[in-house]
């Protein structure tokens, strides 16, 4: 099996990813797929939906075309390396700031000798195929990416060592958490996130890595923006904002219509 995602945007395409929030159940696979994401993210930073309903989502996901990946909360590597072994496809860890808080969230990705991950042996990524310790190791790193955030100052002055660390696949910036660290927030077109952006294209550019954006979604032109800059992995909405913003369209027209 490989990773979608990393193929694609190999091939010089832009990723779009759902967040997942309110969800529950498997079928929120079908539902990204036949609206045309490329990627999920089961966001257990913001919500209480659990390692196995995580899980399922994330094994269905795959199987309907679409990369499951999962944000953790801070620094959890513990639940990292199960939901790995449960079907995601890479991590999402929030909050990084320095090279050293990146290489231990990416290393806890990765089979020795470049990680600590603890030896699994078959997976559903491989189809449950009887492999090798070696073989199996191997071919799940090939297969996993590891994202970190950076979502405060400190992170964005450090963003140049962030990125050159081996494991680390993708740098994302948080743009709704990083503007209200620099006290503009929500303000995510703002000069001073725009700059942000920028120092963190720039960081990946030179090591190689990808530039992926979080918290502009449901906001098509400032994504488009952020594109132009490099980004090649955009959160492009999530999925009770979604709800909200057809409900509430369904309701207004309803009533306008009761009304005539």
């Amino acid at each position: 099996m490989t990773n979608a995602v990393s193929t694609s945007i190999e091939n010089g395409n832009t990723v779009l990813c759902l967040c997942v929030r309110m969800a529950r159940t498997v079928d929120v696979g079908a539902i990204a797929a036949a609206a045309g994401f490329d990627a999920l993210y089961v966001d257990m930073e913001h919500s209480p939906i659990t390692a196995d309903d995580t899980s399922a989502i994330c094994m269905a996901a795959s199987g309907f075309g679409v990369t499951p990946f999962v944000r953790v909360p801070q620094d959890d590597i513990g639940l990292a390396s199960r939901l790995l072994d449960g079907g995601a496809y890479g991590i999402i860890f929030p909050h990084v700031e320095t090279a050293m808080q990146a290489a231990k969230v990416a290393g806890a990705c990765l089979f020795p000798p470049r990680g600590t991950r603890s030896a699994v042996g078959s997976t559903i990524h491989l189809g449950f195929e009887g492999l090798s310790q070696k073989d199996s190791g191997e071919q799940l790193d090939a297969l996993t990416m590891t994202t970190v955030m950076i979502e405060t100052e400190l992170g964005v002055e450090n963003a140049e060592e962030i990125a050159a660390v081996d494991g680390v696949d993708m740098v994302m910036v948080g743009t709704a958490d990083l503007s209200a660290t620099m006290g503009v927030p929500g303000a995510l077109g703002s000069p001073e996130i725009r700059r942000a952006c920028e120092q963190v294209a720039a960081a990946c550019r030179k090591s190689g890595k990808i530039f992926a954006l979080g918290g502009v979604r449901n906001n098509p032109a400032l994504a488009a923006e952020y594109a132009a800059l490099g980004a090649r992995f955009i959160i492009a909405g999530m999925d009770a904002s979604y709800f909200q913003q057809s409900a509430g369209a369904d309701v207004v027209a309803i009533r306008n219509a009761l009304k005539s």
